[in-house]
């Protein structure tokens, strides 16, 4: 069993080493780096510095898809829009104001208005907070209501004199259960 398990391993490591050698073969030539659409950038900008501005973007085309993720024709081409702006020195703020003066506000994933942007990220924490609250008032009104008088129901020692049973239970029955059920109240 121990020589068997030997050749399996020889011949698996065997396989791995012609992957590797006809895998090497096959790849193309070294190329400059072009995405799946076949973009391309200017000299000395990186897919990287692209992205990072385009993850902050939406199309107007496609609703709901970061610029960065999109494959469309139009996302691709704001993609080598955003590749020159930045071989010509452009900052990211300004590429941003300059595709919302384009395009609109909604190709920008935050508002671009210092105020608006506050705003955004400030309405979450006071509906929040306002739950939260509400939350805490509702806990302290059930407290409340558990401390009046008269509200607490408290189970009787005493017997039942009316049963409130079907009429054709066994009399045997009802008093082992009765039985059962006062020892349980020790």
């Amino acid at each position: 069993m121990n020589r068997l398990s030997h050749r399996l391993f020889q011949g698996s490591l065997a396989a791995l080493a012609i992957a590797l050698v006809l895998g090497a073969a096959l790849l193309p030539s070294a190329q400059p780096v072009r995405a799946q659409g076949g973009e391309t950038l200017p000299e000395g900008v990186t897919w990287d510095q692209v992205n990072a501005i385009a993850h902050k973007m939406y199309c107007d085309v496609c609703e709901g898809i970061p610029l960065d993720e999109c494959e469309s024709v139009a996302c691709r081409n704001w993609r080598q829009e955003i590749g020159r702006l930045i071989s010509l020195g452009r900052s990211e703020d300004e590429i941003l104001d300059y595709f919302v003066e384009r395009y609109g506000a909604d190709v920008a994933s935050l508002p671009r208005s210092e105020g608006d942007r506050w705003l955004a990220y400030a309405v979450p924490f006071v509906i929040a907070f306002v739950l939260a609250g509400l939350g805490l008032f509702q806990m302290m009104r059930l407290r409340q209501r558990g401390r009046q008088p008269g509200q607490v129901v408290r189970r009787s020692s005493t017997r039942l004199t009316t049963r409130p049973v079907p009429g054709d239970l066994d009399p045997l029955t009802l008093d082992r259960i009765q039985r059962d059920l006062e020892g349980l109240e020790r």
